[in-house]
């Protein structure tokens, strides 16, 4: 069993490939013109600073890799049973196997060069001494929201990449850790992490308009180490960029099948071997991958091969030869769209985004800091859930998002309704105002509010000719019309002469409003997590869009007003609907909540991650029970919705818990609260002010009303604290998206969700949707068409 491999970036110098290039002159021929240069005198001449800059270092490499193979084959006659190629050298890899043409695998990689050498910032470490779970253990200890495991290049030989001046400053955390050296490499990307999230998007589009043949030899994917398979080549090598490189386990995958160190052949840049080696570090520090295991593993795939090969042949497939085939159910993708042609650009552009997604906020700091940070690094919009926080965490969080994130990034604070506590929207808004908050997520609003005026306003500038600009931008979550009509409104008169009586706000100010909608954009909230109406998206967004369309010509000198949709959008499918419906941009929430982001326990991480669609159920609000308001919760495997069911119904047949039967009330005393309703009580007096007490002194059944509600919040402490002596009662808020998400991803490398991180989320459903756009469309037309 032989097997050849090719180094990638780090094996060139100059003068590489000497003696190569006069013996194929007709492929550097073509190989000048794809690149519009020279490929010969960069590699023979240099000079060094050029030849090792990535865009010139990546089809340096792999015209140089690509010669010696074919040298090595004309030479030798060897044909190998295994190619494989670190990173960028991949595609030489493919190249000798017949996947791809020379000419086109260099334009791939020109490409895929030109875009990762556009990333700065970034920065790579090569740690030794340490496996690959005391890497990601130093990682997680200690919070490394900006370093990741990048190249598994033996078992104890693994390069992080991430944020240049994170990974510096991450040395002393691996050497106390027992890594024996460390040493920052010379690149200025954060290569194989999220952070080329950007390249990976321009690439896919790249490679939408170029083929790959189904490999005549087994290569073996950096993303899977296991062997390609024809059919998702253009997927593994669009994931590669962000993906890390697996070559350790992909050279113990070659032991099991028996290669071993003197059968492998290094295939690059004359001078010292550089992935050969870490064939016998691999060995000596690991060894095979388990044959058993291995072999039920590839048992599998072949019973799943031979599955889909008794399927029933299609009806197309038995046309006449010259019959035009129909498409697929699901289509074939005539047209290409990417995630740039999602949505509303207008809308990217006024929030300064990259593709139109938000995070939406999740209460009590579900939303994380963490979470907004790293939508915002992406391009993307997040909101930190500030609902149910302290003010004084919520201002420590917004100063930790201007401290960490550059100037103008995306971000916002959520702002939520207080029905019958004003004074926190008040508190909220001079907090806002402040800090200079720019953008609030306005959610469970019924009606426009004097806090929500006052922050519009501090925001107005008048441009002149009629135009006026808003600086304090709000989006605002709405389930019905009738909610969506106010917020395109100017602000009510009754509320403005109000603020101008009180001197909230100046008669400028008041005259501003009068000319501008409330929301700059509307949320049409469908059947989401938390707090909903159930409503159906189909049937509210047309709606919405003609609130919309009506504001939009009143207010034609304010500009564009955007209506989104969230509630429900877990997979791609779902995000292609709503776009299709004509939203300007997506809301995702329950999907969130299971990242490593989300500021929630692992114990609801866990319980979230193996959850369907029909695992969830409606219980009462423990704001608003009495009103009959209704929150979305997870169900599996708890008991919260069934007994906050219970509490309220006994909330509305009685005056006073003295008239609960005697046993029943026992009952729900030592298996809801694990204490007497007495004992809850003098722990609730201790966190209300005194005339709330005092009410409740006069009334009993205002008195049952706050043990009861107690219920509701030490519900939602036990979850966010992950206290398993009360994993039952955990109150978690989630709608059907995540069991949606759980199915799309059931069996990749997502299943995990130690290994879902909020914005690849975004990129992968937005990319999804793009693709599923594409293929609906093909089958709307016939499977016909331009390539977009």
């Amino acid at each position: 069993m032989k097997a050849f491999m090719f180094p990638g970036q780090g094996a060139q110098r100059v003068g590489m490939g000497e003696g190569l290039f006069e013996a194929f002159p007709q492929l550097v021929a073509e190989a000048d013109a794809v690149l519009g240069y020279s490929i010969a005198q960069l590699c023979l001449e240099g000079p060094m600073d050029r030849l090792t800059r990535t865009q010139f270092t990546q089809p340096a490499l792999y015209v140089v890799n690509a010669l010696t193979y074919l040298h090595h084959v004309r030479e030798t006659g060897e044909r190998p049973d295994f190619v494989l190629g670190h990173s960028v050298s991949e595609y030489v890899a493919l190249f000798a196997a017949g996947a791809v043409d020379f000419a086109s695998g260099l334009s791939m990689v020109a490409r895929r060069g030109a875009l990762m050498g556009e990333a700065n910032g970034g920065g790579m470490a090569a740690v030794i001494g340490l496996d690959a779970d005391g890497i990601a253990a130093v990682i997680d200890r200690n919070g490394l929201r900006d370093v990741f495991a990048a190249n598994y290049n033996t078992p104890r030989q693994i390069v992080v990449s991430g944020k240049r001046e994170a990974v510096v400053a991450a040395e002393p955390l691996f050497r106390e850790a027992g890594a024996s050296h460390y040493v920052v490499l010379p690149v200025s990307g954060a290569f194989h992490t999220p952070y080329m999230e950007a390249a990976r998007a321009a690439f896919a589009d790249h490679l939408a308009g170029l083929t790959f043949k189904a490999p005549e030899i087994s290569v073996i994917s950096n993303v899977t180490a296991r062997p390609h398979e024809a059919a998702k080549l253009r997927e593994r090598m669009i994931e590669q960029i962000t993906a890390p490189v697996r070559w350790a386990e992909s050279i113990r995958y070659l032991l099991a099948k028996g290669v071993t160190f003197a059968d492998v052949t290094e295939l690059g840049p004359a001078g010292s071997a550089v992935v050969k080696p870490m064939v016998k570090r691999t060995e000596l520090e690991a060894g095979p991958l388990d044959a058993s295991l291995l072999a039920r593993e590839e048992a599998d795939a072949a019973a799943a091969a031979a599955a889909r090969i008794a399927e029933p042949e299609p009806a197309t497939a038995r046309k006449a030869p010259d019959a035009t085939p129909s498409p697929r159910l699901n289509g074939h993708a005539s047209f290409r769209f990417s995630p740039g042609n999602l949505g509303s650009r207008a809308f990217c552009e006024a929030f300064g985004l990259a593709y139109p997604y938000v995070a939406g906020a999740m209460y009590q700091g579900i939303a994380s800091v963490a979470l907004v940070e790293r939508m915002a690094r992406a391009g993307l919009l997040g909101f930190f859930g500030a609902g149910g926080l302290p003010m004084a965490e919520v201002e420590r969080a917004i100063l930790r998002l201007r401290d960490t994130l550059s100037e103008g990034a995306p971000y916002g604070i959520n702002f939520i309704a207080h029905v019958n506590r004003p004074h926190l929207e008040d508190e909220l808004t001079d907090l806002l105002i402040r800090h200079g908050v720019g953008i609030i997520e306005a959610s469970a609003f019924m009606e426009v509010t004097p806090a929500l005026v006052r922050y519009r306003a501090a925001g107005l500038e008048d441009e002149g000719g009629g135009r006026i600009a808003a600086r304090n931008r709000i989006i605002a979550k709405v389930s019905r019309p009738d909610v969506a009509s106010q917020f395109l409104a100017a602000a009510p008169e009754r509320l403005l002469s109000k603020l101008l009586a009180s001197g909230a706000i100046t008669a400028d100010e008041a005259n501003l409003l009068r000319q501008v909608p409330m929301a700059d954009a509307i949320c049409v909230e469908a059947d989401s997590g938390g707090h909903t109406d159930q409503g159906m998206p189909f049937a509210l967004i047309p709606a919405v869009l003609k609130v919309r369309d009506e504001a939009q010509a009143r207010f034609a000198k304010f500009g564009p007003i955007f209506v989104g949709s969230g509630g429900g959008i877990g997979t791609p499918e779902a995000a292609a609907a709503v776009f299709m419906l004509g939203a300007d941009f997506i809301v995702t929430g329950s999907v969130n909540q299971c990242t490593v982001e989300a500021g929630t326990s692992d114990a609801v991480k866990d319980l979230l991650e193996g959850i369907n669609v029909h695992d969830t159920a409606y219980a009462p609000s423990g704001e608003m029970f009495e009103l009959g308001a209704k929150v979305q919760v997870l169900k599996k495997g708890l008991f919260f919705p069934a007994r906050a069911e219970k509490l309220v119904s006994l909330y509305r047949q009685h005056e006073s818990l003295e008239e609960i039967e005697a046993k029943l009330r026992q009952q729900i005393e030592e298996r809801y609260f694990r204490r007497s309703f007495d004992e809850v009580f003098r722990d609730v007096a201790k966190s209300y002010p005194a005339s709330e007490i005092e009410r409740a002194e006069r009334s009993p059944r205002h008195r049952m009303g706050l043990v009861f509600r107690r219920y509701f919040k030490d519900t939602t402490t036990w979850a966010l604290a992950g206290d398993l002596e009360h994993k039952v009662d955990f109150q978690v808020h989630c709608g059907p998206a995540q069991g949606a998400f759980n199915q799309w991803v059931e069996g990749s490398e997502f299943a995990s969700w130690r290994t879902r991180h909020a914005d690849v989320i975004a990129a992968r459903l937005l990319e999804g949707a793009a693709d599923v756009l594409g293929r609906r469309l093909s089958v709307m037309i016939g499977g016909g068409g331009r390539t977009r």
